[in-house]
């Protein structure tokens, strides 16, 4: 084979090579593109509202967050957690009114291997008034006031605040507690006067209740006895936790005492005991004929 044709032979091969290579780089990125290990999943980015301009207040808060729909390669996804994402919501144009603010998806900032497929919502409503300065009394044991501020529809028609209710279930004795103020979201303290300490004074309810058929009975006699007439009706007055316990338990007991009676007949008082913070408002018959054998 002469030199020329031996050199024009190696200019074929060449060329083939570098298309072969160029191939095989193609068909390599096409594989990468489409990847299978890449996933596609929902992620939330809470959502940083930014300072509002002077003499407006948010009537209703915007979404606490919006939801990202991304694709991302596997080796990335456990990784997600770790990304803390906030998107920062720009306030500074904002009009007293409703505004609807669009999501932009550049001011998400992702790592360059996770793209943006999706963003709910596209964009958020946000109801702006005029901001309103306001002092009020505090309703509590005592008089107290607070400095608020907040939109002028919200702020406006309120008088008065009262604070958030205190749980006295289950309690019986009075007692102090420091406690916190119940106000709208949109609504804050500009300054205070004091700690709120209410007072609860809690107070028993108190019942009447009758007994009815109650067996009186003999105490301390060495001799056969009997008693007339055999039973008392009374009537109680008390807490009425106390005297539903006493009537479950029939904790009520009547009895004379006949220590040192001889055989004979006698006209007695009957001893009635009582559970304590209850007194006896009535009692029939009040005298009980005893005789002693």
């Amino acid at each position: 084979m002469n030199k020329g044709l031996e050199d024009h032979i190696k200019i074929i091969f060449n060329k083939g090579c570098k298309w072969v290579i160029l191939f095989f780089l193609v068909s390599c990125f096409f594989l990468l593109w489409h990847d299978p290990l890449f996933h596609e999943i929902d992620i939330f980015i809470p959502i940083d509202p930014g300072k509002i301009p002077d003499g407006l207040s948010i009537t209703d808060p915007p979404l606490k967050g919006i939801e990202v729909r991304i694709s991302c390669p596997e080796s990335l996804v456990k990784t997600l957690s770790k990304i803390k994402l906030r998107y920062l919501l720009d306030l500074s144009d904002i009009n007293e009114g409703v505004n609807n603010i669009p999501i932009r998806k550049q001011k998400i900032k992702l790592p360059a291997e996770i793209s943006i497929i999706n963003i709910t919502p596209s964009f958020l409503t946000v109801k702006v008034e005029k901001e309103l300065k306001k002092e009020l009394p505090v309703i509590v044991s005592f008089s107290s006031s607070v400095m608020l501020k907040g939109p002028e529809n919200i702020l406006g028609p309120i008088e008065k605040i009262f604070t958030k209710p205190v749980d006295v279930n289950r309690l019986s004795e009075s007692f102090k507690k420091e406690i916190t103020l119940d106000l709208p979201e949109c609504l804050d303290i500009m300054s205070f006067s004091g700690i709120i300490l209410a007072e609860v004074f809690i107070e028993e309810q108190i019942v009447a209740r009758e007994f009815k058929n109650i067996p009186v009975k003999g105490k301390d006699s060495i001799y056969t006895f009997s008693i007339t007439p055999p039973a008392i009706d009374i009537e109680i007055k008390g807490p009425v936790n106390v005297l539903e316990k006493f009537y479950q338990e029939n904790g009520l007991e009547v009895c004379i005492d006949l220590k040192g009676l001889k055989p004979g007949g006698y006209v007695r008082h009957a001893s009635i005991i009582l559970p304590v913070k209850t007194i006896l408002v009535g009692a029939k018959p009040e005298k009980f004929t005893v005789k002693i054998k």
